[in-house]
């Protein structure tokens, strides 16, 4: 992986209701379908300008439709610390990636990430995930919802 980028293909479970009927979900190892059902893996926009300490990764992609979708996973920010970020996708195209607001002032102890993204229909996204405080213990967090515009 380039430092500054994650790619968002594999980087955890994808659901995208009404995709062919079902739930799309990665199976086993060696049954992913043809490559082109994928698509391109792309770099997700403005992680890279997060990403001072060279290290990133989309942990968490969950889709209310197709082409409406968010994503969640962390940074290294110029500290040494990780910090954890979203994105969102509105009909089809991704917007910037952002620092979840407040949790740099939670994340006393340097290792923050989203580890979970939920959409629903109506494009209310949440996101939750850990952090650890000036103790080093780590805590959980949860977004209020709506992620709307990333």
């Amino acid at each position: 992986m380039l430092a500054g980028a994650a790619a968002m293909w594999g980087a955890g479970p994808v659901a995208v209701p009404g995709a062919a009927g079902a739930w799309a979900v990665p199976a086993a190892r060696g049954a992913l379908p043809a490559a082109s059902w994928w698509g391109r893996a792309i770099g997700v926009p403005g992680l890279a300008a997060l990403n001072k300490g060279g290290s990133a990764a989309v942990n968490e992609v969950s889709c209310g439709s197709a082409g409406s979708c968010a994503a969640g996973g962390f940074y290294r920010d110029g500290h040494g610390h990780d910090q954890g970020f979203v994105a969102s996708e509105q009909n089809g195209a991704w917007g910037q990636a952002i620092k979840v607001p407040s949790l740099a002032a939670l994340n006393k102890g340097g290792f923050a990430a989203v580890s979970s993204v939920s959409c629903s229909l109506r494009r209310n996204c949440a996101a939750g995930g850990s952090y650890a405080n000036r103790d080093n213990l780590l805590r959980g967090f949860r977004t209020p919802g709506g992620c709307g515009e990333g």
